[in-house]
Parts: C-alpha cells; structure tokens; sequence
C-alpha cells in the first residue's frame, strides 16, 4: 500500500509548481487579508493532487495493473486517503514558505476582492484557531466527498464534477462569511477562541474524522463493486 502511495507522490511531481501557481496568485488577490491565503489554497492543492493522480491512472489503466498485483482494493482505496493526507500537509508547509518569501520580496497585488465583499475587516478577527478550522474543514469535506464519487464513476465524470465542486468548497469560508455579516463573525470567532469553542472545535475534529471514516468504508465498497 505505501508502495501505492509512493509511486503517486512520485508521479505528481508538477504538484510543486501547482502549489508555487496557486500561492502566487491567491497571494496576489488576498496580499491584504492573509488569513485567506492559508483558508483558499490548501483544499485546492489537494484537489489539483486528486486530478493529476488519477488523470495519470486513467491514461496508463492503472487500476487493471494494480488489480494484477498481490493488493487488494481495499489497499488502493487507502493509498489515495494517505495520500492526500500527505499532500495536505506538504501543501500546508509550502504555502508559509512561498507566502513569506513573497511578501519578503515586497510582492504587491490587488486589492478590489477584499473591498467588494469587505475581507479587510474579517481578517483582523482570525486567529490561529479559527484559520486552522477553516481550512481542516474545507480540506476535509472536499477528500471525504470527492473519493466515492470517484471510486463510483472513475476519473471523466468525477472531473466534470468537482472542477466546479472544488472551486466552491474552498470559498465557502468566504461566502459564509458574506452572509453572516461582519459582527456575527467577529462574535463567532470569539466564541470559538474561548474555553467552550476549544470543545466545540475537538467536535468539530471528531466530526470530521468521522466523515473521512465514512467516507473510506463507501470508496471500498464502490470499488469492490466496480467491473474494471
């Protein structure tokens, strides 16, 4: 299985120019609110990840040749979750250090996206805790929804589906944000950096290990029940 794993990282080398473009030009457009910066990119990152992996086992019919090997599906299905784990994290890693070498550089940007939906104002609110959450919540929900579509319908149709999907999820935090209002995020945010958020946070976690737990076991049956 970490063979499996292995050889996709190794494949998806172009992730590190996709995490250096996505940097660049979120940091361009949030160079002011950059509490964004680490909320937008890193499940965009992982989807970029997702595409490029399983575009390249769909051209080479990768699927028939691990299914000829000594490993059972249950393994591969496994193998995509590490990986995006792995890549989450990388990603998370690469985005500090691109991000402060650009603005050690003086890298200017636009200003007009924080202005039309005021992010200004919001960014000063966040904090560590509350940036961690978004971005945990938006890279989870994409992984534990993103594999059972694709383990049901392969590669094309997943594609189609989540070039849309993916977009949208990482800018929930944002639209949420939108709608609420200012106050209420700033009374949110409160909330969750105090004692009770602290809890609510761990159910929040504990929530989402659920999910990608869920989510693994309808991958496996998916694929155990595909013909390849």
């Amino acid at each position: 299985m970490f063979k499996l794993v292995a050889k996709d990282i190794t494949l998806s080398k172009g992730i590190f120019m996709t995490v250096l473009t996505h940097c660049l030009v979120i940091n361009l457009f949030f160079y002011n609110t950059p509490s964004f910066i680490y909320i937008i990119i890193p499940p965009l990152i992982v989807y970029e990840f997702f595409k490029d992996s399983c575009a390249y086992d769909y051209k080479y019919n990768l699927d028939i040749m691990f299914n000829s090997l000594p490993v059972n599906r249950r393994e591969i299905v496994y193998s995509k979750y590490i990986e995006s784990i792995i890549v989450f994290i990388l990603g998370l890693i690469s985005i500090i250090i691109f991000t402060f070498a650009f603005r050690s550089v003086g890298l200017q940007g636009f200003d007009f996206i924080n202005k039309l939906i005021n992010l200004n104002t919001v960014d000063k609110f966040m904090n560590f805790q509350s940036i961690t959450m978004s971005y945990l919540i938006s890279t989870v929900v994409l992984i534990s929804v993103y594999f059972p579509i694709y383990f049901r319908f392969k590669y094309i149709k997943a594609r189609n589906i989540f070039g849309i999907v993916s977009i949208i999820i990482s800018f929930i935090p944002i639209l949420f944000i939108k709608i609420i209002g200012d106050e209420n995020t700033y009374k949110l945010i409160k909330y969750f950096s105090g004692e009770s958020g602290v809890i609510v946070s761990v159910l929040v976690i504990c929530i989402l290990i659920l999910a990608v737990y869920i989510s693994i076991n309808v991958s496996v049956k998916f694929y155990n029940n595909i013909d390849l």
